[in-house]
């Protein structure tokens, strides 16, 4: 029996990826879910693990960027970590996605994020779980105090370049990822049931719209895939847009903008979470971290903070991902002793200075306090994040984030 990870392989390994994903359900027979596999593997780079001369497991990772403040930082999305039935538990997923991550530590990003399907798992990795992102579920019909919008175009897969150029041209908050190639809007278009695209072109480019895909043409629910505006007025306009869809449409489902609450342009929402309630257009709110993220290059991501009041400490972090990667790899996680300074400028150099409080964390806490996630001394309760606590008040006072905002599945 050989095992070993390499880098997939177009010709010889792209019907045993199909096959991975069919197993995992994500992709059927059809042409188009093909397409939109073959799509992902275009955005960037994919590893796979080969067992017996066959590729059982694959990780995708693409370029992209992490809005941090204000500063965008390289940072690898992992499209994917899929499992053929013949190798899971025996380390598979796991092995190729450090491998992949000492990849892209080694070619320079600064962070990574992925989408989890359990928490746990991808801890093992370094991960850190995200903020809770609110999902929407309301009749269009109660949206109110709303302008009556312009006639919206009409835009569809064949559009899918302009609509991924304006996803990057939206409107960003601190902690918003940029998915850089435009084959995975292209390949969210085509996996995703009855998509459709409405909004409005200035000149060439589209500047705002609105992505929704369902199961029920007829009724819904409709949800959105992206909200894409760079200004309030652009958003209110896209919120009319939905609003017009009420006379068919009994359900609209979207992720919340941080910036904003739904519940402000919704007539009665409490009447209107009683009157659904228990049926099968029930409307409410539901709230999931589902996304995690993990600092690959600690000089990088320090040096990316900007912060309210100066503080000097030692750091020392446990990296969990070392167990999992290869002897000979370049790259061997962030694990190790720091120290770290706090300011208008940040720096952090190897090794403890005499005489400084010690912070001792994990890197999945130490990412989730830099990302602004949670406060050092809420993950002094919750994680691996431990120090005097005269060091977590200053790290709070230090670190004034807002709530990271990604704005993008991947």
């Amino acid at each position: 029996m050989s095992k070993s990870i390499r880098k997939y392989n177009a010709e010889k390994d792209r019907s045993s990826v199909y096959r991975i994903w069919r197993e995992c359900g994500w992709i059927s027979d059809e042409k188009k879910e093909k397409e939109a596999a073959d799509a992902i593997l275009r955005a960037g780079r994919s590893f796979v693990f080969d067992h017996n001369g066959s590729a059982e497991c694959l990780v995708t990772s693409a370029d992209s960027r992490l809005v941090y403040n204000r500063e965008g930082l390289r940072h690898a999305a992992i499209t994917s970590v899929t499992t053929s039935r013949i190798v899971r538990n025996l380390g598979a997923a796991s092995s190729t996605l450090a491998y992949t991550l000492s990849k892209e530590a080694e070619n320079g990003f600064a962070t990574s994020g992925l989408g989890m399907f359990e928490q746990g798992f991808y801890n093992r990795l370094g991960y850190g779980t995200g903020v809770y992102e609110n999902w929407i579920a309301f009749d269009p019909a109660w949206l109110t105090d709303l302008p009556a919008p312009e006639v919206p175009r009409r835009f569809d897969i064949r559009n899918y370049k302009l609509i991924h150029q304006a996803r990057l041209n939206r409107r960003k908050a601190h902690g918003a990822v940029d998915l850089i190639s435009p084959e995975l809007t292209r390949a969210d278009m085509l996996l995703l049931k009855n998509t459709f695209c409405l909004g409005y072109k200035d000149g060439r480019s589209i500047s705002h719209c609105v992505v929704m895909f369902c199961s029920d043409v007829e009724q819904g629910p409709y949800k959105v895939m992206c909200l894409v505006y760079k200004n309030f007025a652009q958003l209110r306009e896209l919120l009319a847009l939905i609003k017009g869809l009420s006379d068919q449409i009994r359900q609209v489902r979207l992720r919340e903008p941080r910036e904003i609450q739904i519940q402000d342009f919704l007539d009665k929402p409490f009447q209107l979470q009683t009157v659904s309630q228990e049926g099968k257009f029930e409307a409410g709110v539901r709230s999931d971290a589902y996304w995690q993220v993990r600092i690959l290059d600690m000089k990088k991501c320090i040096s990316a903070m900007k912060c309210g009041a100066d503080v000097k400490f030692n750091l020392t972090v446990e990296d969990p991902i070392e167990r999992f990667l290869p002897a000979k790899s370049a790259w061997k996680g962030c694990g190790g002793e720091y120290t770290v300074s706090l300011g208008s400028t940040s720096s952090i150099k190897k090794g403890a200075s005499k005489g400084l409080d010690t912070l001792s964390a994990s890197i999945n806490d130490f990412t989730r306090y830099w990302l602004g996630v949670q406060t050092a001394e809420a993950l002094n309760v919750t994680g691996l994040f431990d120090g005097p606590q005269r060091l977590l008040e200053k790290l709070d006072a230090a670190n004034g984030l807002s709530s990271p905002e990604p704005d993008w599945d991947y």
